[in-house]
Order: C-alpha cells, then sequence, then structure tokens
C-alpha cells in the first residue's frame, strides 16, 4: 500500500513538474498581474471615476495582498508593488483614461 502511494506521488510530482516547465511562460508572468491590475484599476477608479482614496482600494482589492501602494495626486500616477514587481499607471485624460507606464 505504502508503494503505491508513493508511485502515485511521484507521478503527481512529476505531471505537475511536466506542467510547469511546459506554461513556464504563463506563469513568470503571473507576478505582474497583480500590481499592474491593482495600479490601473485604482487609477481609473481615483482619477476617471472620481471616487474615494477607500472606495477604490475597495474596487481594486484582490485576493493577493499588495505590499506597497503610492498615490501621486501631482503626476496623476499610482505606483503598486506586489509579489516583488512593480508597476505604475498613469492618468492620461477624462476620454482616454489610465494607461501602464513602461520603464
Amino acid at each position: 500500500m505504502k508503494r503505491k502511494i508513493s508511485v502515485i506521488l511521484s507521478l503527481l510530482f512529476l505531471f505537475i513538474l511536466f506542467w510547469a516547465q511546459w506554461n513556464w511562460k504563463h506563469l513568470s508572468s503571473f507576478p505582474s498581474i497583480i500590481s499592474s491590475f491593482y495600479s490601473k484599476e485604482y487609477c481609473s477608479c481615483y482619477f476617471v471615476m472620481q471616487l474615494s482614496e477607500d472606495q477604490c482600494h475597495d474596487f481594486a482589492r484582490q485576493w493577493v495582498p499588495i505590499s506597497e501602494f503610492k498615490l501621486d495626486k501631482e503626476n496623476m500616477s499610482i505606483t503598486v508593488k506586489g509579489l516583488g514587481r512593480t508597476n505604475t499607471a498613469k492618468y492620461l485624460s477624462k476620454e482616454y483614461g489610465c494607461t501602464l507606464v513602461t520603464d
């Protein structure tokens, strides 16, 4: 019985390892999604829809928490750090909304 369980667990581990290698491009881009989504959604909420800071934090909140947040009202930009990646969204205009800034 112990041998069957160890074989099944070994096969499952190998399958997960193969799957992760096969989908590495998608898995490696996941950490960036957290901070870019939060910054863009918060920017749109705050500058385009002109809601309060608390409402926009609730609007942009995700299951994975962010580690840093910076609201720059003067430059109309939002910088967010989550899962080790930092992204910035900048307000363009009422018509075009916000866009992610690439460095």
